[in-house]
């Protein structure tokens, strides 16, 4: 259920005080940018629009779309309006991530990676030289007390998907929505007469055609990306052809093309030998979870995290999992889940570690 937002008025009040302070709105074109514009320029203070132009492969036509809606919403508001160019960047940060990790036999987490070196590094960057004390997004995240924080929306847990931004750029953000839930903002957004205000969310990658992952893949690896190898059982029995590790990802169980008397699952990718693992369901949960390119928000160093009582999120969807945390090396740690298994860790994928106010304390990317 949908919570009640008494007085809408209180998003929009006015102060002169605001007008001092210059916020640049990344826009995306989407329904929660805009309505955060529209709610900081009726607060009184002066708005920039800026807009990041990233790299993307085949029709670009869905994504002009949106670039187009995020400048006419800036036209609407009467606001300036910067397209910042960040395709070169994107590709080698994200896009050559993204490839290796699946031809590595990693289900890759590219919203992370860019979250980290572009949209809350260069963008946050470019914002700043553009004259802006802060830069304003459209996520359902908080911050409070200098720590990146869940925001009120039970079906939206963005920070998770911001936790490797880099912590010294968490003062010059703002997340005007964070308490709001995503209806709510659809209704503020039509009583405010914004035009995208019932467009749909893109839940797919961004860089990649709808559906065309396949394709993507195959033609930035020239054609590695279908190289065909076995398909074993966990006791080493061959029971098929995969046709390339990099279209499978751990826990899946169609689109294996085999036959079997009873329901196998993918337990193991293993791109050094092309060999795709499959077993039954109970061999998909693990008491355990390691990972490395540790990134601290709410602490100063890896050895904080053995103190601290932790809940810990495997994927975006996934709920809290108590936990307690084992350092391994100065960048890799070791997650031991304390009240149960958790099914199909996949690798690639980030484990984000939470205390249990919401703040995010630390986040990497698993390996095992």
């Amino acid at each position: 259920m949908v919570k009640n937002v008494k007085n809408f008025d209180s998003y929009l009040k006015y102060d002169p005080k605001n007008e001092d302070v210059t916020i640049a709105v990344a826009m995306s074109g989407g329904v929660d940018s805009s309505t955060v514009a529209y709610l900081l320029k009726a607060q009184g203070y002066n708005i920039i629009g800026v807009t990041m132009r990233v790299w993307t492969s085949g029709s670009e036509c869905s994504k002009v779309a949106d670039l187009s809606d995020a400048k006419k919403v800036c036209d609407d508001l009467g606001i300036e309006h910067h397209m910042i160019h960040l395709e070169d960047d994107f590709k080698d940060a994200v896009v050559n991530t993204f490839v290796n990790d699946y031809m590595e036999g990693r289900t890759p987490n590219p919203c992370m990676v860019c979250n980290r070196y572009i949209k809350f590094g260069k963008l946050v960057e470019t914002a700043l030289g553009l004259g802006a004390d802060f830069m304003a997004t459209g996520h359902y995240a908080k911050i409070e007390n200098g720590l990146l924080k869940i925001g009120d929306d039970p079906n939206k847990d963005q920070v998770y998907f911001l936790s490797q931004m880099k912590k010294e750029n968490i003062k010059k953000l703002i997340f005007p929505i964070g308490d709001l839930e995503k209806p709510q903002v659809r209704e503020l957004a039509e009583n405010l007469g914004i035009r995208v205000y019932a467009k749909k969310e893109s839940q797919e990658i961004c860089f990649v055609e709808d559906g065309k992952l396949g394709e993507f893949l195959n033609e930035l690896t020239d054609g590695k990306a279908t190289r065909e190898g076995e398909i074993v059982t966990t006791n080493g029995k061959v029971i098929g052809k995969h046709r390339g590790v990099s279209f499978y990802t751990i826990g899946q169980r169609k689109g294996l093309g085999i036959s079997y008397p009873t329901p196998l699952y993918v337990v193991q990718i293993d791109s050094k030998k092309n060999c795709l693992v499959v077993g039954n369901n109970e061999e998909l949960f693990s008491s355990y979870l390691i990972a490395n390119n540790i990134n601290f928000l709410g602490c100063e160093k890896i050895e904080d995290l053995k103190d601290m009582k932790l809940r810990v999120k495997t994927r975006s969807r996934d709920k809290f999992h108590p936990c307690t945390v084992k350092v391994l090396e100065n960048d890799k740690i070791k997650v031991d889940f304390t009240e149960e298994k958790v099914r199909a860790i996949t690798p690639g994928q980030g484990a984000v570690l939470y205390n249990y106010n919401g703040e995010v304390m630390a986040s990497g990317f698993i390996v095992k």
